[in-house]
């Protein structure tokens, strides 16, 4: 004969762990196994041929615990076992020998201090401020065994809790110490961005392996002598400039860079310019010629025949 069993475990949580934390965990199902104190073995297996329609589609384990049934005497279980991820927690499912039918279901709830407040449950003690813990048990068992598979459950489970909870401080340490990395990282980077030396032009090499190498030693001034060498007219030497100091080198010209040669079909003649005084002769204005004065002459009028 069979009895069923139903018992809730409520569990604080710490602060100082977070929902994400607690959850990888749950969802870890070789870490939810081996949590367990009890269990000597475990590995992935198919689903069985007594699996429900919607458990068919679960993950499956063979799990082997170790069992004290009386001081001194120590047993093997064997049985199957299919967990079914949630959002908010976990479900499992056991098949133990004797009968013996355990469905379990975890969930996470409670709320943080950034958010909002959510109403609870009443009457089974669950926390208004933080996170928690919940463990559902849904155990049919054997009339005679219930008492001691109950109790055998409830103390495994309250050791898995408290790794559980050890593994998520464990994280959260992880977490808080990869972020500060990451934040001195970024912090060191910046840092070298708005030093001084960062940016600035490198420095110019010795004068004179420039020399050797057949660059110029003052290429700012050289290309102040280019510029100005360039100035001049058309068709005449460009503006005389101040020779360059001791040991410097002209730069050769960039062929890239040179200016081509002008060309004679739209080149306009130089214009050729006299000395003054022959300028002067050239375009000086013409003088006026006076005429002598004449004395007005009276025509005759035809003279009439008498």
């Amino acid at each position: 004969m069979s009895k069923r069993t139903v018992f809730t475990t409520i569990t604080p949580l710490p602060t100082g762990i977070t929902r994400e934390t607690v959850l990888e965990t749950l969802h870890n199902h070789f870490e939810m196994i081996d949590l367990n104190p009890l269990v000597i073995e475990r590995h992935p297996i198919k689903a069985p041929r007594k699996a429900s329609a919607e458990e068919y589609h679960s993950i499956w384990y063979h799990v082997v615990d170790k069992i004290n049934y009386f001081p001194g005497y120590q047993g093997r279980t064997e049985f199957d076992v299919c967990f079914h991820d949630l959002n908010n927690g976990l479900q499992t499912h056991c098949y133990a020998p004797l009968g013996l039918d355990i469905k379990d279901k975890w969930t996470l709830g409670g709320t943080l201090p950034h958010e909002p407040k959510e109403p609870v449950e009443l009457g089974i003690g669950v926390p208004k401020n933080g996170l928690w813990l919940r463990e559902d048990v849904d155990m049919k068992c054997n009339i005679l065994a219930t008492g001691f598979v109950k109790k055998t459950l409830k103390k495994a489970h309250a050791t898995l809790v408290e790794r559980l909870v050890e593994k998520a401080h464990i994280r959260e340490s992880e977490i808080h110490n990869s972020r500060l990395e990451e934040h001195d990282s970024v912090f060191s980077r910046n840092s070298e961005l708005k030093s001084p030396g960062f940016g600035s032009p490198l420095p110019s090499p010795d004068p004179a392996q420039q020399t050797k190498l057949g660059m110029s030693p003052y290429p700012n001034q050289a290309s102040a002598y280019q510029a100005i060498e360039h100035r001049g007219p058309a068709g005449k030497a460009p503006y005389p400039y101040s020779p360059p100091m001791e040991g410097f080198q002209q730069p050769l010209a960039d062929p890239r860079y040179s200016r081509p040669p002008p060309d004679p079909r739209y080149s306009e003649p130089p214009i050729q310019v006299q000395n003054s005084r022959d300028s002067y002769q050239q375009y000086q204005p013409h003088q006026q010629v006076e005429l002598a004065p004449t004395e007005p002459r009276i025509a005759e009028l035809p003279s009439s025949a008498t």
